[in-house]
């Protein structure tokens, strides 16, 4: 094993590996910090040569490999597993992080796989053009892992997951060749769409190194308000109004539960809660290409109507930047308020009342009372749904009702016609859930998928399917 380590680190340079266990402890968990694992070597490579080096000597070696970006995974896609008997390392790619074209003609842009997600915001902003995919970790994710799992974020509703937003990949195979189809073109129609392979393959089925991303027109005017209203009922309401009135120039449409307000208000109090935290539910949406006058004669209607009870508009920047700060920190608050059991899941967004009436009293069976977090993306119908352990349990116990608590969500959202995950993809938490709600046949081309490209096993093995 030891000389496998100083080969590896040969390939890209003692500068740019880690092998001491006080340097490597930092990338050996996920977010939250619930799924643990062990590697005795990170690599940082600097281009896809580098990669397309380790890659074939792992393969070589029979040394399996973890793709890992900004580690803010949340299912475990980037937790290695190394041991005695198998050694696994990991792939950073945070220093593959070059823009390498931007085309304002073709509304494209050519970048590596390690570009924060947020640098790649600002570099089309600086084209006046607009890459749409948005999520809370956007300062510290990148692309590559945005792309391996088919991120999705609060602008979906109107621009679709990351799966709609690329147009081109390049991806260093388990083998150690190289996939290039980098051109950026919307009409190319050569058979199989094979880059639609390493979307959502969580790092299975190679190494992303490049990606080509379609660009969006910049919207001429943004406009958010955030509302409160009464209950879920009337949000959803709420979101068809919105979209009868300003049709596909809606673009966000985000809901969050009182719980989550006072959870900020308790652990992040230095976050300005516009509306307060006293209304049962509170809304953020965002519409453009309409003047402020016109939104705000929509709220009066919806405040005459009953639906909204409350309501801001953004005067300018800062205070659009507060509203989505609100949202955005949610998940930070959720992970200081104690242990949690969490979901992430897609329903038909009028079974979503059906669902909470259903679950919420089920998880209260099997764990007692205690406080759910439920937020997210109501315009395409996500929700992260989370039972924070009771006050009266102590949080190890509380987690060995993880399982059970998994099945009834997973049950509950499958029945309604809904899915067991909607953006944060399988990893190795919801390995069974994939098999278990799975078409077999669905199943079945997937591992053959997976044999085909990967027979050795060594692109991040046990995660997201078996074979």
């Amino acid at each position: 094993m030891e000389n496998h380590i100083d080969n590896l680190i040969s390939i890209v340079g003692a500068a740019n590996a880690l092998d001491r266990e006080e340097d490597i402890h930092p990338f050996l968990e996920d977010w939250r910090g619930q799924l643990k694992g062990s590697t005795p070597l990170i690599l940082f490579p600097k281009n896809t040569n580098d990669v397309q080096k380790i890659v074939h000597y792992c393969h070589e070696n029979d040394i399996k490999i973890v793709s890992q970006g900004g580690n803010t995974s949340l299912c475990g896609a980037n937790v290695p597993n190394s041991s005695d008997h198998k050694l696994e390392i990991v792939i950073n790619t945070s220093k593959m992080n070059q823009v390498i074209e931007v085309d304002p003609f073709n509304q494209s842009i050519i970048v590596e796989s390690g570009c924060i997600l947020q640098n790649i915001q600002n570099t089309a902003e600086d084209h006046d053009l607009l890459f749409p995919l948005s999520l809370s970790a956007e300062g510290t994710c990148q692309i590559g892992g945005n792309i391996s799992t088919n991120a999705g974020g609060v602008n979906v509703l109107k621009y679709g997951m990351a799966r709609d937003q690329v147009m081109g990949i390049e991806a260093v195979l388990p083998d150690g060749s190289i996939f290039s189809d980098l051109k950026s073109l919307r009409k190319n129609n050569t058979g199989y769409d094979l880059k639609q392979l390493f979307i959502g393959a969580e790092g299975t089925l190679g190494v992303i190194t490049k990606v080509s991303l379609r660009l969006s027109s910049s919207p001429h005017r943004e406009i958010t308000s955030m509302v409160s209203v009464k209950k879920v009922g009337d949000a959803i309401a709420l979101l068809k109004e919105t979209k009868n009135r300003f049709g596909d120039n809606v673009t966000a449409f985000e809901f969050i539960s009182q719980s989550c307000l006072v959870a900020i208000n308790d652990f992040l109090n230095h976050i300005k809660l516009p509306l307060g935290y006293k209304d049962s539910w509170q809304i953020i949406f965002e519409v453009i290409n309409h003047d402020e006058d016109a939104l705000s004669e929509f709220l009066e209607e919806q405040v005459q109507k009953g639906l909204v009870t409350n309501g801001l508009i953004a005067k300018n920047e800062k205070e659009r930047n507060d509203f989505w700060l609100v949202r955005h920190s949610i998940s930070e608050a959720e992970k200081l308020s104690g242990r949690g059991i969490h979901h992430d899941i897609s329903l038909p967004i009028k079974k979503i009342p059906d669902f909470l009436d259903m679950t919420i009293p089920a998880m209260e069976t099997i764990a007692g009372k205690s406080i759910v977090y439920t937020f997210g993306h109501l315009g395409d119908g996500n929700l992260h749904f989370t039972k924070k352990q009771p006050e009266d349990m102590d949080g190890d116990d509380f987690m060995t009702f993880s399982e059970e608590i998994n099945a009834v969500v997973h049950e509950n959202a499958e029945s309604l016609g809904g899915s067991f995950s909607a953006e944060h993809g399988i990893g190795s938490k919801l390995k069974d859930d994939l098999v278990r709600f799975s078409d077999p046949i669905k199943v079945d081309l997937m591992k053959k998928i997976k044999k085909t490209l990967d027979p050795k096993n060594i692109m991040n093995p046990d995660k997201l399917i078996d074979i």
